[in-house]
């Protein structure tokens, strides 16, 4: 039957490619003025000849489909089949259970660090808020006891600098705290 026609067109691919292979030989040899036009046609016949074969391909890829779906359609209405058989029907939910249990866990903590950062954000303001006062007082201090302005100015300057650094860090731990949990999650 079809292992017939297989074989049989098995020998005739391989005999297709090797009169190619001569063809292509003498293709070569052609005088110039008729080469272009001889390569053209070369070139048509081994888009064809892989063409066929692709469409020899899908067609015994769609038959062995067939087949398969055939015997194991034969298989299905063959089998005689039992009520509440329990040795096939127990599910596998331990891994969904055990993955839930982890997430789970893991919003429980991550909560826990959304409170304890906003917990601290609270408490930076109140101490910027104090730390502002302070500034007031000393720089109503330093100017009743006569310091230069310019010793002031230094002093708010290294204030604005130490304030970058901060906001700098800020970003750079967000940017980590980010990353790990792209990366780990």
């Amino acid at each position: 039957g079809s292992s017939g026609i297989n074989a049989e067109y098995g020998g005739l691919q391989e005999q297709l490619a090797g009169d190619c292979e001569r063809l292509d030989i003498l293709v070569r040899k052609e005088p110039a003025h008729r080469r272009h036009n001889s390569k053209y046609r070369y070139d048509q016949l081994i888009h064809e000849s892989r063409a066929l074969n692709t469409a020899l391909q899908t067609y015994r890829n769609k038959h062995s489909a067939q087949e398969r779906e055939r015997s194991e359609r034969e298989e299905l209405l063959g089998k005689q089949f039992t009520a509440n058989d329990n040795s096939h029907t127990i599910l596998a939910l331990d891994a969904a259970l055990s993955f839930n249990d982890k997430v789970s866990h893991s919003n429980r903590g991550i909560d826990r660090m959304l409170d304890t950062g906003a917990q601290a954000l609270k408490q930076l303001r109140e101490q910027r808020g104090t730390l502002k006062a302070i500034k007031n007082r000393m720089a109503g201090i330093a100017n009743t006891l006569g310091l230069s302005t310019t010793v002031m100015k230094l002093v708010e300057r290294r204030s604005a600098h130490d304030q970058y650094l901060f906001y700098i860090g800020c970003c750079v731990t967000l940017l980590i705290m980010f990353l790990l949990l792209y990366y780990v999650l």
